[in-house]
């Protein structure tokens, strides 16, 4: 079993490797070795590997017999059914949860996720700090919805989806993410008061419209996730 700090240490490398994949810092077909990811991180060689695991069950390396990891190649198309995949599956989740009956079991937590991203709105401060802690309380927030409906294997395929890590964050300036900021917190609000008031049909389909937002920007994530695989072609075999 894994101690509370290596847990921790894997979480923030798995966090950091997500997200030089998401802004193409890692380009698609690059080769990842635990050595060179490990010195480049400034961390251990066994946080790497746990977190090269946790990413191939999340579809963005792939493994290679007696090569390692590579970043995983994929097309705008599948990036789409990706997104519509994880829509249908949050949607799952919030009715599941509406008709739990189990809101004021969280409701201290979700009430915390919704005043966080109000302070954050307020500031009107986009910057990567703030952008960040958006992204962390954004996944509390979805975690603690799908943990209220208690589907075990849909919070395991849940937690293996790299779109709840709010990859739009990674493209968006400063201005931009606090308008995203509170676009999402309207829709938040909204799937909250639903599921508060024990309404899976309307929760579904509010949490799903929530969750497709991606779909309309997944050109521009596709093409940030490829910004330097065309510049980098077979030189991405260093790392």
């Amino acid at each position: 079993m894994q101690s509370g700090s290596s847990r921790s240490s894997m979480e923030d490398v798995t966090k950091r490797l997500r997200h030089l994949i998401m802004t193409g810092s890692l380009a698609p077909g690059e080769r990842l070795t635990e050595i060179g990811l490990a010195e480049r991180l400034q961390v251990s060689r066994t946080p790497i590997r746990l977190a090269l695991t946790r990413l191939e069950q999340e579809d963005l390396v792939e493994g290679e017999p007696h090569r390692g990891f590579r970043v995983r190649r994929f097309t705008i198309e599948e990036m789409r059914e990706m997104i519509a995949v994880r829509a249908t599956l949050e949607g799952m989740a919030a009715r599941l949860a509406a008709e739990s009956g189990k809101f004021e079991d969280y409701q201290d937590e979700l009430t915390q996720c919704i005043e966080i991203v109000d302070e954050l709105i307020e500031k009107k401060d986009g910057s990567e700090a703030s952008r960040q802690r958006f992204i962390e309380t954004n996944l509390r927030f979805h975690v603690a919805i799908s943990a209220m409906g208690g589907n075990s294997v849909l919070i395991r395929r849940l937690d293996r989806d790299p779109f709840r890590a709010s990859p739009l964050f990674e493209v968006f300036n400063d201005q931009e993410a606090v308008e995203a900021f509170a676009i999402s917190q309207f829709d938040h609000k909204r799937i909250l008061e639903t599921i508060r008031n024990q309404e899976g049909t309307r929760a579904e389909f509010a949490m799903r419209e929530h969750a497709l937002v991606p779909l309309a920007k997944a050109e521009l994530i596709f093409r940030n996730l490829h910004s330097l695989s065309n510049a980098m072609g077979d030189k991405a075999d260093t790392i």
